[in-house]
């Protein structure tokens, strides 16, 4: 009897978990200053949208979407390759009660972002990270932290986006 209602627990919590109907949507973004800036200069519009899209694109690197753990205590860390160099960038969601009460809620979203020659478990903490701190609520939609780096020479702005509590595309 004891199995079987553990079962049942186990099934409710996973039906639950899999009928949520909002996510966090992030992602993480390279902008090489120079080449981004020229593009933006010399960009004279075509009328074709998508020819104009990619010209203002030059310079620039999104990588895939990724749904952090929505969750008391949950990390989320992604590392990626920094393009053409041996960096690595590193960003972390994390969600918490615990560390910045407002008015409306103790919860709160950190978002953290570093680059360094090795990936990172945590990118909220550390010498090379920075970060940014959010109450997280229904009324929170958009955040972002960035920094400006030097690779090889050259500077970027590298940065993580969060949409909050979106529909997920299936919906």
């Amino acid at each position: 009897m004891i199995r079987i209602a553990a079962a049942a627990l186990v099934f409710l919590a996973a039906s639950f978990a899999s009928g949520q109907t909002r996510v966090d949507r992030c992602h993480v973004f390279v902008v090489n200053v120079k080449k981004s800036g020229n593009a933006i200069n010399s960009f004279r519009e075509t009328g074709n949208a998508t020819a104009d899209a990619k010209w203002l694109s030059k310079g620039q690197k999104m990588f895939p979407e990724f749904h952090p753990t929505i969750g008391e205590e949950e990390l989320t860390t992604k590392t990626y390759k920094f393009p053409g160099s041996a960096f690595i960038i590193s960003a972390s969601v994390y969600y918490t009660d615990e560390s910045m009460a407002s008015s409306q809620t103790n919860d709160s979203m950190l978002l953290g972002i570093a680059v360094s020659r090795r990936a990172l478990s945590d990118a909220t903490v550390g010498p090379d990270a920075v970060f940014s701190e959010v109450t997280y609520n229904d009324g929170t939609d958009t955040v972002r932290v960035h920094k400006y780096t030097r690779v090889d020479r050259r500077l970027y702005i590298v940065g993580l986006e969060c949409r909050c509590k979106e529909k997920p595309p299936s919906q």
